[in-house]
């Protein structure tokens, strides 16, 4: 179970908070829409849920113990814009192979990543390639390579296939959507287009202040 426990967060400067103890419970294998305004910080959730930002106060929790500091996290997020999840100076190859680096495992010897690529549609002769060498939609299959390469419990996907093509959309969440029911994962999402939430979503979340 992943868990959102009385979250208030609020940016320095600002005297607002963008939530005052907000809770929110993901079971495994369900599929939960974060649904919100615009501008009304579902961004910066997805990222406190994920451990990229600390709240100041609330804790997020996973099968009742927090987000490690190190290491794999059980939460994994994929961002809108990809270009803003990798390292610009690495090769793809590399990108790739952190979470399996983790592991201890070599990316030419393992087999998960070989599927993934094929089922995501990742040619090789990309794997040599900068990000700046590769479209959006090509750069995002690798993303979410990545975050399906650490083994997560849950998955966070803020918006991840807005800036791409309805061909690329499509192939992408019908191939994250079935490792997800394979795997047993949560998933939460935000997306700015209803057919999608109603097609993906097994019930809704309103973030609320």
């Amino acid at each position: 179970m992943l868990e959102a426990q009385n979250i208030s967060f609020g940016y320095p400067g600002t005297g607002k908070l963008l939530y005052d103890s907000y809770s929110l419970t993901v079971e495994a294998g369900e599929r939960v829409e974060l649904r919100a305004p615009s501008g009304f910080g579902k961004t910066t959730f997805c990222r406190i849920l994920a451990g990229y930002e600390k709240p100041l106060d609330g804790k997020v929790l996973v099968d009742g113990s927090p987000l490690p500091e190190k290491g794999l996290s059980p939460v994994q997020l994929i961002l809108q814009h990809p270009e803003l999840a990798v390292d610009p100076r690495m090769r793809m190859r590399d990108t790739l192979a952190e979470p399996v680096s983790c592991k201890g495992g070599s990316l030419l010897e393992n087999s998960e990543v070989l599927r993934l690529m094929e089922g995501l549609g990742i040619r090789s002769e990309w794997l040599s390639r900068y990000p700046h060498e590769l479209s959006g939609g090509e750069l995002q299959r690798f993303c979410v390579a990545r975050a399906l390469l650490a083994n997560p419990k849950y998955l966070i996907a803020d918006e991840m296939t807005t800036m791409l093509d309805a061909l690329t959309q499509a192939q992408i969440w019908a191939f994250l959507l079935e490792e997800i029911d394979e795997r047993g994962m949560g998933l939460i999402f935000v997306s700015h287009s209803p057919a999608l939430a109603q097609r993906i979503a097994t019930r809704t979340e309103v973030l609320s202040r």
